[in-house]
């Protein structure tokens, strides 16, 4: 009989530690942003004691890499539902892009926001995390828009599409995340107005200019 391997209880109640860490950060991360949230709040809501953590982590950073894999699990979960909206016309393509896109980085702020700093301040949180490939990802929302390719007027209509999905992603991640500060003070509008004015500033983008 072939032996069944097991996994040490040491082992196991560091798993079990892990686990109720990520859930207390994801849960205190709905209300306040990374920055904000203190070792014993996470602690308080995991259970577990700040010692504890202590023995299993250097400090509240050490968190970042694992939040970014849970990160990177949500992100490919929401872009495959995105994948599979059956848009019927460019422009519907463009506005419901636009639209679930706001949605899901509204519905996510403080997490996107952790993730959209902390990984420019520590940038070793993404590196060689094969789980999140952003140029995939980006292309992936390009494709959408590329069903309708016959609709785009360019020469390149996947550099097109590729810069209609860096116009939205950066216009959107700072209206959302940043909405006190600049550049999205110098636009009036609420983060959905601005959905609109996105989607008729992108069509024109891509159905009216002529790219050389």
């Amino acid at each position: 009989m072939p032996s069944q391997s097991v996994i040490p209880a040491k082992q196991l109640r560091s798993q079990d530690t892990q686990r109720k860490l990520m859930a207390a950060i994801h849960h205190c991360l709905q209300n306040k942003f990374f920055e904000h949230i203190s070792i014993k709040e996470l602690c308080d809501h995991a259970g577990v004691s700040v010692g504890t953590f202590y023995r299993r982590f250097k400090n509240k950073e050490a968190l970042l890499p694992l939040l970014y894999q849970d990160f990177g699990s949500e992100l490919n979960a929401w872009m495959t539902q995105l994948e599979s909206i059956q848009f019927t016309t460019l422009t519907e393509a463009v506005s419901g892009v636009i639209q679930q896109t706001h949605y899901f980085f509204a519905a996510n702020r403080s997490l996107f926001r952790t993730i959209h700093l902390n990984s420019r301040l520590h940038n070793d949180i993404v590196a060689g995390d094969a789980l999140i490939d952003r140029r995939h990802l980006y292309r992936r929302i390009s494709d959408i828009l590329l069903r309708f390719k016959e609709d785009i007027i360019a020469k390149d209509k996947t550099s097109t599409a590729n810069m209609v999905v860096f116009t939205m992603i950066t216009t959107l991640l700072d209206k959302v995340l940043y909405p006190d500060i600049t550049p999205s003070i110098a636009c009036e509008l609420d983060s959905t107005a601005v959905c609109d004015e996105l989607t008729k500033m992108l069509m024109l983008y891509l159905i009216q200019a002529q790219h050389e």
